[in-house]
């Protein structure tokens, strides 16, 4: 009987083991998921100012280095994650790595206007810093969107919400299921 006994104990021991080991990843992945909800919502609010040809460049790179530290934070626990959710993180961390270029690029032209106007230079190329983005400018974002879309389509990707309709997800509010 105390064989048995001790068996017993031994496989209680086991499950609870691998139940705390459950319990951990799924902890795990849900902290994750809520971050990247949290750096996609960021994401698009980024996006969507980029639109606007009024938009600060520097209030733009400033919601996009939060972006980017959300998704990296995200994308942390690496093995660990869901795979639709690091594809998911990955493809909307490399579009808001785009997106933190071109606003970077921006603002070091901008920079580079204010200084030229400011030494009694010409100014002919200071209307595309003034007014926000370039026409070239916007397509690139509308680029960025449409390949964000694409990569991260809901019906695809029922874990993480990865679309871009930030309308849609304060409507259903973002869950990770």
């Amino acid at each position: 009987m105390s064989r048995n006994t001790l068996r017993t104990r031994l496989v209680l021991i086991v499950l609870a083991l691998i139940a705390a080991l459950t319990g951990a990843w799924g902890l795990i992945n849900v902290r994750a998921i809520a971050t990247y909800n949290e750096a996609t919502r960021t994401l698009n609010t980024s996006i969507r100012q980029a639109r606007n040809p009024q938009a600060d460049p520097a209030a733009i790179k400033a919601l996009q280095d939060q972006a980017d530290r959300l998704f990296a934070q995200a994308a942390r626990p690496g093995p660990l994650l869901l795979p639709k959710t690091r594809q998911a993180a990955q493809a909307n961390q490399a579009t808001s790595t785009a997106l933190t270029k071109r606003t970077e690029r921006i603002l070091k032209k901008q920079q580079a206007d204010t200084t030229k106007n400011e030494q009694g230079g010409k100014s002919g190329s200071g209307k595309g810093a003034s007014s926000g983005l370039t026409k070239q400018q916007e397509a690139e974002v509308e680029d960025l969107l449409k390949r964000n879309q694409e990569q991260s389509d809901p019906s695809s990707s029922p874990s993480p919400t990865g679309n871009t309709g930030g309308h849609q997800d304060r409507e259903k509010g973002v869950k990770p299921w």
